[in-house]
């Protein structure tokens, strides 16, 4: 289990996810946290459909602190740092499996937000306590 994150998902790194260079391509991370981030809210929710997805991604920054290749095995840490309002911060983590080698590092903004009224909304007291109780570190901002 990766250190300081409740919630890990094993990422399989498949040959397209490789650049020119050999090594997996930086925009290719961001789709594997994305994996990451779905499970993790349907996990915390246990809302399984798309039409159940209540937030929208407003802020994305990525630190990259390892090449990662086809062959590697990887996971990706994701839990919740903080919460406002109507927001969230979930920080991320992607190691390689076998020898717990840091990858990429990184930090996402969620909006809690109302689809058919195209706007945020507060976060319910009910969520707020499922991702304490998934993450009972988060921090209120």
């Amino acid at each position: 289990m990766m250190e300081g994150y409740r919630f890990v998902l094993p990422v399989e790194v498949h040959f397209r996810d490789v650049d020119a260079m050999g090594h997996i391509n930086n925009a290719v991370y961001l789709t594997y946290m994305e994996s990451a981030r779905m499970a993790w809210w349907m996990h915390v929710t246990g809302r399984h459909g798309l039409r159940d997805i209540a937030m929208i991604l407003a802020r994305t920054e990525v630190d990259y602190r390892s090449p990662a290749t086809y062959g590697d095995r990887l996971e990706v840490g994701v839990r919740c740092a903080s919460m406002r309002r109507s927001s969230f911060v979930l920080q991320f983590r992607v190691e390689e499996r076998g020898s717990a080698r840091l990858v990429a590092e990184a930090k996402k903004v969620l909006v809690h937000y109302d689809y058919s009224r195209l706007r945020s909304m507060p976060i319910p007291d009910d969520l707020r306590a499922r991702i304490r109780a998934q993450d009972p570190e988060v921090g209120e901002d």
